[in-house]
């Protein structure tokens, strides 16, 4: 009788894991987050902004644990496929910081299927974006954005905030007829085989090109070309790859978009 009892307990717990859903979503899809003050914190969490960053689709829950740490809500015990946090960021100005709730949605398999923010100004404070009017008739802006967010390390791969800092540039475009043209230009540092990274550069212009065309933007006025190390915008002494030489030569590492307008 023992032992089927434990069979029973066993298959409730596999049944209940096997029935979990993501509770925070409506039948809209639209993302629900729990009142900031059910948080066991009682307030934010001031975590690494780069950790954050780090974190990108398939990952299992240790490898967010190790990131980002428990969960601050309660969420359960089985099957859980839903994590919620709330982070502190600096916003620059002195001591000031605001508060970001954050949210990670796991596939079946229970790794990172989406990620999702309650505030927009939580990825814009995470993600620059860099944006220099040039003096040049027709009218034309260059968009700079971090490698270093944009793409995993040694990926091409967009990152869930890479894509996210592209919608807010397509989002720039509504309400406007929009650039004539758009080239993308991939940039890397001085570190590794050229040719490799030549191609890396190439490969990270292209996935560029390809979100923006599936955010609405026509591919016909799109062109993309990759530069590797020829166009260094920092220069830093040390021939061998440390951490704090690939700090200094972080804005290396980047994707500038040129865009042309027709006035």
């Amino acid at each position: 009788m023992k032992n089927r009892s434990t069979i029973l307990a066993i298959g409730l717990i596999v049944g209940l894991a096997g029935c979990a859903s993501n509770a925070s979503l409506t039948d809209e899809g639209e993302v629900r987050f729990p009142d900031l003050d059910s948080t066991y914190l009682k307030t934010g969490d001031f975590v690494d902004p780069d950790d954050v960053l780090r974190i990108s689709e398939g990952q299992h829950k240790d490898q967010v644990r190790l990131l980002l740490g428990h969960p601050h809500f309660s969420e359960g015990i089985f099957g859980v496929r839903e994590w919620d946090y709330a982070f502190n960021f600096y916003t620059g100005n002195g001591n000031q910081y605001i508060t970001c709730q954050y949210k990670l949605l796991f596939d079946r398999d229970m790794r990172v299927e989406s990620t999702h923010w309650r505030d927009a100004q939580c990825p814009a404070l995470l993600v620059p974006i860099q944006v220099e009017e040039l003096a040049t008739e027709p009218r034309q802006e260059k968009v700079t954005l971090s490698g270093d967010v944009l793409f995993g390390f040694d990926s091409d791969q967009l990152t869930f905030e890479g894509k996210r800092a592209l919608e807010r540039v397509v989002d720039a475009f509504h309400g406007t007829s929009g650039p004539a043209s758009i080239l993308i230009a991939g940039h890397a540092d001085r570190f590794g085989d050229a040719q490799y990274n030549l191609r890396l550069s190439q490969a990270r212009a292209e996935s560029v090109g390809a979100y923006l065309v599936s955010q609405g933007i026509p591919g016909a006025s799109i062109n993309t070309i990759g530069r590797g190390d020829a166009d260094p915008v920092v220069e830093c002494p040390g021939q061998v790859a440390t951490a704090s030489v690939k700090l200094c030569l972080k804005p290396n590492r980047r994707v500038e978009m040129t865009l042309q307008y027709d006035r």
